[in-house]
């Protein structure tokens, strides 16, 4: 057993050499340290260039969605005011009436203005962008027409109008809402689900905006009736139980009251408040 020992002793001696068994070095070459990886480089290069592309696109996001909307606010501050908005939809705002619409999203999928006050508008059609008018108790949405939103009034009404093609008239958060069609006028009280059909008070409700008096067979008791609200100026006649046909411009009252009285052949009274 001794001699055996001896034997394998001498066999180490004879072929070892003082620092030819590096132990650090073959550690180092064990756990892969010193070696080249190329592909482990080639990942972590296009992994690098992929999360940039991807901060980049995060980024735009939040700046757009974040983005503040260019709102146009259009006034009529001393009288009667007519403005164009994009698609050329003529807005015609009585005194003290508001209309704001986002210039960024106008027209793309929806045309949606924001009014207060007394509007009129003329809507010029797109079927491929409906057009809606939201006031502080109502929506109206059309695809083109003429129609006025009245809610300048003190009685916790809104009212709707339509001079020609067809609207759509709801409550602002409401589901359902009715259909007004020419000449129609439906009104929603403030607080109610639902508005309702009525009758216009007179045949141009519409007047201040339009700057005409249209009448068809009218009975000249309901034409002095108007122009008497209008102008601010109690207006009577004997015959009232006459009836005109004709368009009168709004401009001025005594040229209205002449060409009434020539045509009927009849008298009409100016009255004293």
């Amino acid at each position: 057993m001794k001699d055996k020992e001896e034997r394998k002793l001498q066999f180490v001696l004879r072929y070892y050499t003082y620092g030819k068994l590096d132990t650090r070095k073959a550690l180092r070459k064990m756990m892969g340290e010193g070696q080249s990886h190329p592909s482990g480089r080639r990942w972590l290069y296009f992994s690098g260039i992929a999360a940039a592309i991807f901060l980049c696109i995060v980024g735009y996001h939040i700046l757009w969605n974040g983005k503040e909307p260019h709102t146009v606010c259009l006034t009529a501050e001393t009288g009667v005011t007519r403005y164009f908005l994009p698609d050329s939809t003529l807005l015609i705002l009585s005194q003290g009436a508001t209309v704001s619409y986002d210039a960024d999203t106008y027209g793309k999928e929806c045309r949606a203005v924001s009014l207060s006050g007394k509007v009129y508008f003329s809507v010029r059609r797109n079927v491929h962008a409906p057009f809606l008018a939201t006031s502080n108790y109502a929506q109206v949405k059309v695809l083109g027409t003429e129609f006025e939103v009245d809610e300048s009034r003190q009685d916790t009404a809104t009212r709707v109008y339509v001079k020609s093609g067809k609207v759509v008239f709801k409550a602002r958060y409401g589901k359902d809402g009715i259909i007004l069609t020419k000449d129609m006028c439906g009104m929603l009280a403030h607080g109610d689900e639902m508005p309702v059909v009525s009758r216009p008070a007179f045949p141009n409700p519409s007047a201040w905006a339009t700057g005409k008096f249209i009448y068809r067979n009218t009975p000249i008791e309901e034409v002095l009736k108007e122009l008497s609200l209008y102008y601010g100026t109690p207006l009577y006649s004997s015959a009232h139980y006459r009836t005109i046909t004709g368009e009168f411009k709004t401009d001025n009252l005594e040229e209205i009251i002449a060409l009434i009285e020539k045509t009927l052949d009849i008298k009409i009274t100016k009255k004293s408040r």
